[in-house]
């Protein structure tokens, strides 16, 4: 059974990629192969964030009887989250121009657009919840802002309950000048 994280960037993703290896899975946090839109194969189990929210439904055809989780938060938190991933975030990650590919397809743009990125949000969990409704038992939510209760994925994965905290992860920082021109400049710093 693969498990698949359906959540936005920015929802507590990394954190819960942290959670599945804790709890034994071989997991994988952003899966560079599958930028181009094809999904090879690939060995873990556990598969969360890019581009996984873009192929859902195409990986739940190829890999029936897999478990959903779409981790949601806030959406107005989530839209300030995404300034800084699209001013800070893709400076410090150095964002290859197929994360930018991938921005431009799933979230219709590839620079911060509070109206683009809030129709986004509110389509894509209307759309999920949709795709769902009839199989409850193959989707978990969970709400990071409320508080995450690893029993309740535990259960859900039907796992045994683990006694952990859910990691707190991936806080934001500012790009610093260096990155800043690097980013910007990278034929200067590398130019073969």
């Amino acid at each position: 059974m693969k498990i698949f994280g359906l959540g936005l960037s920015r929802t507590g993703t990394t954190s819960l990629y942290l959670l599945m290896e804790s709890l034994g899975y071989s997991s994988r946090h952003f899966i560079d192969e599958w930028m181009n839109g094809t999904e090879a194969d690939v060995p873990q189990q556990v598969l969360i964030d890019t581009p996984v929210p873009y192929l859902y439904k195409a990986l739940d055809e190829k890999y029936p009887g897999s478990k959903f989780i779409l981790t949601i938060r806030n959406k107005e938190s989530w839209l300030e989250s995404m300034r800084w991933m699209f001013v800070h975030g893709k400076v410090i990650w150095n964002w290859p121009r197929s994360t930018q590919e991938y921005n431009r397809k799933f979230y219709k743009t590839t620079r911060y657009n509070k109206k683009i990125l809030s129709r986004h949000y509110d389509t894509y969990h209307k759309e999920v919840e949709l795709y769902f409704r009839d199989r409850p038992g193959d989707l978990l939510v969970v709400d990071i802002d409320k508080g995450v209760s690893v029993h309740e994925i535990c259960d859900f994965l039907s796992i045994p309950r683990q006694e952990m905290a859910f990691p707190r992860t991936n806080e934001r920082r500012y790009a610093s000048l260096t990155e800043r021109i690097k980013y910007n400049f990278p034929r200067i710093f590398n130019p073969y």
